[in-house]
């Protein structure tokens, strides 16, 4: 496998698009470039768009995205104001990598819902086009500092979550209907038992930065600018 370095190397970039791994269709390609090149003049701001087959096995998307960003110099040099949507084919993998000049508009938790609610959903059912389309709508949104409508997704609380939830909440009917005291402070220890369980797991999630799915209510809010995704063209 050739080192990173060299693979970058052979890349050589051709405009705000470089579709490496051909997976848009032309007229794709001159649409972005069109709109990413007037953003860019009216901005200062710079958004590239590369496409790779893949980033070697010895290599994260992480690692290729700074080093081709930095490589390319992505963004003015002296206020770094740029952003690259990396996408990896064979690897089924992206990353969107900001500069920090971008940072406070385009946070990674804007990033992490471009990704997973436009990219992956996008390219799972193939359609590649529209979501690089769609991604980058949002994307100078985002950089011209306006707000941006994201989807509706439903959080996904862990099973035994809800069904704490129930019982939470059918203990404090028979916590309001009993005129036991011992009832009562039985009932309320295991209410306040199951109350506090919920707090320590979403606190605990917070503090090992389990952002996935084992911590889906975190995971929701907290975002990132990589993601896989399963899809074939």
């Amino acid at each position: 496998m050739f080192p990173l370095f060299l693979l970058i190397a052979t890349l050589v970039p051709t405009g705000h698009v470089n579709d490496f791994a051909h997976i848009l269709k032309p007229e794709t390609v001159s649409n972005l470039e069109s709109t990413l090149a007037n953003f860019e003049s009216t901005t200062g701001n710079e958004i590239a768009i590369v496409t790779i087959d893949t980033h070697g096995s010895d290599e994260t998307i992480e690692s290729y995205a700074v080093k081709l960003f930095e490589k390319w110099g992505i963004g003015k040099e002296n206020e770094d104001n740029g952003l690259l949507l990396l996408i990896s084919r064979d690897d089924r993998e992206m990353r969107i990598e900001v500069g920090y000049g971008l940072e406070p508009v385009i946070t990674d938790i804007e990033s992490g819902r471009i990704i997973r609610e436009i990219l992956i959903p996008a390219f799972q059912a193939g359609n590649y086009d529209e979501g690089v389309i769609q991604a980058v709508e949002h994307l100078v949104l985002l950089a011209q500092g306006e707000a941006v409508p994201t989807a509706n997704t439903p959080v996904n609380w862990p099973q035994w979550m809800v069904y704490a939830g129930f019982i939470f909440i059918w203990l404090a009917s028979i916590l309001a209907r009993s005129k036991s005291w011992w009832a009562g402070g039985v009932v309320g220890g295991v209410v306040g038992l199951i109350f506090f369980a919920g707090i320590f797991y979403i606190l605990a999630c917070i503090a090992a930065g389990l952002l996935t799915e084992a911590c889906p209510v975190v995971a929701e809010r907290a975002g990132g600018g990589k993601a896989a995704f399963s899809a074939g063209k």
